[in-house]
């Protein structure tokens, strides 16, 4: 006895014949009569009166129901908690406090891992601490190294000030966030803790939060607006095209001195992850530290 043939037996009692069972199950009648005629074998007696054009459910099929439903209903929930293990033990997920990182190690999941997936959070420094110690995280990307976890550098991004070529800023060779003082910048939103970096340095300075990156980067192009810019070495990200007949505005990337505008990213796990050839060892082990070179 198999888990089809009681499948079969189930659906024949729920549409009360046969032949509308085959259909149901998408296979021929000949082939289910044969089927359900092996089930009763295998359990030793008849589960259907049969005629010349019907069957009818005897006493054994009525009381065999309830128990087949119930070997039906396991054997889906079997199927079900194997197929999301699968897809659990192809997926990655990791905590982030900023997008240029997350998006530089997914370059490189894709070509040392293909058909992982990936289920990304952006979050605080503290946030990101505590899910790693709960393992509610597999890996984290945080802007320093996280105590009693296997940490290693991961990538560098330096700020810079975007500035129009006609604006007095972009004739500097560098500045500081104080230079900055109560000007006007378009702030794309989704830029985890560095957003956090912009307000507090520059406390008096005015942020217009653009979330839609689409939007920011068309406003970045098109409009005489203050803006910030990173040297983060990523691919690049898609970008919606130029449709506008307006000149495309020429940019000045100026660099900013303050350490606060340069961070060393670290990716951080629980150092029982890094057993064996799981994808968390992989990555830990695979991509290159900022320098190029590959960990030890």
């Amino acid at each position: 006895m198999d888990i089809e043939q009681v499948r079969q037996f189930v659906e024949v009692m729920r549409t009360g014949s046969v032949s509308a069972a085959a259909k149901s199950l998408h296979i021929s009648q000949p082939a289910l009569s044969r089927s359900i005629r092996r089930l009763e074998s295998e359990l030793g007696g008849p589960l259907f009166e049969r005629t010349s054009n019907s069957i009818a459910p005897n006493e054994q099929a009525r009381v065999a129901l309830s128990d087949a439903e119930e070997l039906v209903s396991v054997a889906r929930r079997l199927r079900d908690d194997v197929a999301a293990s699968r897809v659990r033990s192809r997926m990655l997920r990791i905590g982030t406090c900023a997008p240029a990182p997350l998006w530089y190690l997914t370059t490189y999941l894709v070509s040392i891992i293909p058909g992982t997936m990936l289920g990304q959070e952006m979050m605080d420094e503290d946030e990101l601490e505590r899910r790693l110690y709960e393992n509610s995280v597999d890996l984290a990307i945080a802007n320093r190294a996280v105590a009693g976890m296997a940490c290693r550098p991961l990538m560098r991004e330096n700020l810079y000030v975007s500035a129009p070529v006609e604006h007095p800023f972009a004739r500097r060779d560098s500045m500081s966030f104080a230079d900055l003082g109560h000007e006007t910048f378009i702030l794309y939103g989704q830029i985890g803790f560095w957003e956090d970096v912009h307000r507090r340095m520059m406390p008096d300075a005015t942020f217009i939060r653009q979330d839609d990156r689409e939007v920011f980067l068309q406003l970045m192009r098109t409009t005489h607006a203050l803006g910030f810019a990173s040297d983060a070495p990523v691919i690049a990200r898609p970008r919606i095209a130029d449709a506008t007949d307006e000149p495309r505005v020429e940019r000045v990337n100026v660099p900013l001195t303050d350490p606060e505008a340069h961070a060393t990213f670290y990716l951080a796990a629980r150092p029982d992850r890094l057993q064996g050839d799981g994808p968390v060892a992989t990555l830990m082990r695979e991509v290159p530290l900022p320098d190029g070179s590959r960990p030890q």
